[in-house]
């Protein structure tokens, strides 16, 4: 995350606010289908003092957080192994494709009845949407790995351990970090089809408790603190690709 898209992000969000007060004034919309932008302001300092905003952010970037990372860290050992051993990958694939395919908003239900209303249904459903982009590029990245650097591994002797650290998972970095970046907004999608299934704190419960109560202000209040996490999450996979990537050829293009 630079100065510039930092800039870039408050000049579009500008904008957009402008264009929002502009139409809710010409128009004279109610507030109750569309609350100006102070009104939302100002439902947000309500909810921060006598809601315990910062508790449901914290408890949906917790959920959010724990998921990404046990989601990311399965789909590279599955792409790992399904590279490795090829007859596995071919009995696994078509059911892990079945799971991803699944509606995510039918699967949450059942989650919910495994797993009751704390965090592991959200936990595990943000695992599951994060795991096949990142096993995706996973394979893609082991197995594009070129036969002089495998045959430089063996010709060194190094372990297991040793080859995958400093030959197969380097060379993979770039699609699987590409799959990370596209897990990155898809695990806010989840987090909030988790909470609103079921909760008792989260940004999906707020947004639903909004939704109930007919309070527009607060459902936008949700949407923008829930955008505001998802385009940051997304920088911050950037931000590492930036670093990990500095070595490869690719960081010219991530650069641009």
């Amino acid at each position: 995350m630079t100065i510039t898209s930092v800039l870039t992000a408050l000049r579009t969000l500008t904008i957009a606010i402008a264009i929002w007060w502009i139409f809710v004034l010409v128009a004279n919309v109610p507030s109750y289908l569309l609350p100006a932008p102070d009104a939302v302001a100002s439902r947000f300092v309500f909810l921060a003092q006598t809601a315990e905003l910062t508790k449901h952010i914290r408890v949906t970037l917790l959920e959010i957080g724990a998921g990404f990372v046990l989601g990311g860290f399965l789909g590279v050992a599955f792409g790992w192994l399904f590279v490795r051993v090829p007859v596995l990958g071919r009995l696994l694939s078509p059911l892990i494709l079945l799971l991803q395919t699944a509606p995510k908003i039918a699967i949450a239900p059942l989650l919910l009845l495994w797993l009751g209303l704390d965090m592991g249904p959200k936990i595990t459903l943000i695992a599951i949407v994060t795991f096949f982009p990142v096993m995706a590029g996973a394979m893609t990245g082991f197995a594009a790995v070129e036969k002089p650097y495998q045959d430089l591994g063996t010709l060194l002797r190094l372990s297991p351990w040793q080859r995958f650290r400093r030959i197969e998972l380097p060379f993979s970095l770039p699609p699987i970090l590409a799959g990370f970046r596209i897990a990155s907004t898809q695990a806010v999608t989840a987090a909030v089809i988790g909470e609103l299934m079921g909760a008792t704190y989260g940004l999906g419960y707020l947004l639903s408790l909004g939704q109930e109560n007919g309070d527009a202000s607060v459902v936008i209040v949700a949407i923008l603190i829930l955008s505001t996490i998802g385009w940051g999450f997304h920088e911050l996979i950037r931000l590492c690709e930036r670093y990990m990537l500095s070595w490869h050829a690719s960081h010219l293009a991530i650069e641009a």
